[in-house]
């Protein structure tokens, strides 16, 4: 019986319970283990903007809503209007997978910025439209 509880004390703690986020290291997304307190959205993008290789900056996300399986998030645009190309394309996926990979019970985000909808986020990325889940799953 002894033995049993071991084996399994040892198999249980190699099995990965963290939750995963987006990151930038070296120019890319990278994806690291985290202990989340809670998976809501305005914790997440708080939780982002504390690490040194996160391109989210404090306060960026205004609101956010829930319609259906559908989250819409509201960004502050002069928070991120001096992005490079490079820097809304990394901004704009550490938010992504981030957000798919905790929130639970989306398909798709909306964005929109200063409370409305625009057509692009800071100057090259066209945000007219939804990003869906399914193209922004974090690998195993």
């Amino acid at each position: 019986m002894k033995k049993f509880l071991f084996i399994t004390f040892i198999f249980l703690s190699l099995l990965n319970f963290g939750e995963k986020i987006a990151l930038i290291e070296n120019n890319d997304i990278i994806f690291k283990e985290v202990e989340l307190k809670n998976s809501s959205v305005e914790y997440l993008f708080e939780f982002l903007s504390s690490f040194e290789n996160s391109l989210v900056p404090k306060d960026v996300l205004n609101a956010y809503y829930f319609v259906d399986t559908s989250l819409i998030i509201d960004l502050n645009s002069s928070l991120i209007q001096n992005f490079s190309a490079e820097d809304e394309v990394l901004f704009l996926l550490q938010i992504l997978y981030t957000l798919f990979e905790n929130v639970k019970g989306i398909d798709r985000i909306y964005i929109i910025v200063d409370g409305k909808q625009t057509n692009l986020l800071v100057k090259y990325i066209n945000i007219y439209f939804s990003f869906p889940r399914e193209l922004y799953k974090i690998p195993d």
